[in-house]
């Protein structure tokens, strides 16, 4: 008996409801992100949890794709891994100094995947929309860059799953 392997989901480039969607979610990537880039000094005074950001939420969900799209390979959940045990190393380090839980070092470290993770969303979403990439926002740079190829983008698969819908907006006009 041959076993035939399981086709990946075959990628489409988005239709008016996809694209529609991209361009909201991407301008709300774009305020978040610019919002990020000028409160550094709150970001260093007040820990997430005290002020509501939900930044860092986003940022722990979205580290595996942004790491899987710069490397060209699946870290699976290993960059959220990291990512929390260093803030928590380093938040240990400063609870037991007597700086407190939240102190400079955890807020840069903090700062930094955030920015990390939401520059290159940032950047994701207008090449998306502007090219109508199919797949992830993610997998719209290395798709470009790779002359428009079907198979180019990193992974078929998106955290947010626009994905999904673009193979059903597809599926619809058929």
């Amino acid at each position: 008996m041959q076993m035939t392997k399981a086709k990946s989901p075959q990628l489409v480039r988005p239709g008016p409801i996809g694209l529609g969607i991209r361009v909201l979610l991407g301008a709300t990537v774009l305020y978040w992100f610019a919002a990020l880039l000028t409160k550094w000094s709150g970001f260093v005074e007040r820990d997430p949890i005290e002020s509501g950001r939900l930044y860092t939420l986003f940022t722990i969900w979205w580290l595996p794709e942004v790491f899987a799209l710069t490397f060209g390979r699946p870290w699976r959940r290993w960059p959220a891994v990291v990512f929390l045990a260093g803030g928590g190393v380093i938040g240990l380090a400063g609870y037991l100094t007597g700086g407190g839980v939240w102190n400079p070092v955890l807020a840069g470290w903090t700062y930094a995947g955030d920015l990390l993770a939401w520059g290159a969303l940032a950047v994701s979403f207008p090449v998306a929309i502007l090219a109508r990439s199919p797949g992830c926002e993610l997998g719209a740079l290395p798709w470009l860059l790779a002359g428009r190829e079907r198979g180019a983008a990193p992974r078929p698969g998106c955290a947010v799953g626009l994905d999904r819908l673009d193979a059903w907006e597809a599926a619809r006009r058929k």
